[in-house]
This record gives structure tokens, sequence and C-alpha cells, in this order.
């Protein structure tokens, strides 16, 4: 989740700048948000489906790969006709949509008192 915050930042930053310095410090917080999520992305497959590590790897790794070859060509066809600022919101969005993806699909943590139920 921390990935899809600093991705949130990194790609407002994107779709706000003006200056070229601009972009080049945003860089960092894209190369931090790839680390995390390159690092940590099969690990999370893997807890969402702990008895079938070879389908966790095998839509993980699909996954990354349909979705580069569908975010290069959407990217490109959208900057191509609207510029690249709305592919950059486009990417805000599918961030966003991520961050609700991924905060619905954490498994919460309940507190482990009996609070209220009568217990001393």
């Amino acid at each position: 989740m921390i990935s899809c915050v600093i991705a949130l930042i990194y790609y407002s930053i994107l779709s706000i700048s003006t200056e070229s310095w601009q972009l080049i410090a945003a860089q960092l917080l894209q190369a931090t948000y790839v680390a995390i999520v390159m690092g940590n992305g099969l690990s999370y497959f893997t807890d969402l489906l702990p008895d079938s590590p070879g389908l966790s790897t095998t839509i993980y790794y699909n996954g990354s790969i349909i979705g580069r070859l569908v975010g290069n060509m959407g990217g490109g066809i959208i900057a191509q006709y609207v510029g690249f600022r709305h592919a950059y919101l486009a990417c805000l969005a599918i961030v966003i949509v991520s961050l609700f993806i991924l905060w619905r699909t954490k498994p919460h943590v309940k507190s482990g008192g009996a609070v209220g139920h009568g217990t001393v």
C-alpha cells in the first residue's frame, strides 16, 4: 500500500509539473515505487493463494506482462491523441483504483481483546 501512495505522489507531480527538474526529481519516487512493487508483487500473490504457489506465480508473471503491454500501448494512444498530461492523469486514476483494490483484498487484523463480552 505504501507503493501506491508513492505512485500517487509521483503521478500527481507528473501531471502538474512545469519544469524538467521537477520530472527529474520525481524519478526518485518512481524508482522507489518500482522497487517496492517488483520486490513484493510475487509475495503478495503468494499470500493470497498460499496453497497454490505455481498458480500465484503464473498470475503474477502473466499479469506483469499483460500490464506492461497494455500500459505502454494505452499510454502511447492517450499521449498521441490528448497529450502526455492526460496520460499521467490516467495513470493516477489507475493507481487510485489499485489502492482501493489492495485495501479491499488486504486481510484486516482484528484486535485481540474480547472487549464488552463480560470478561474481567
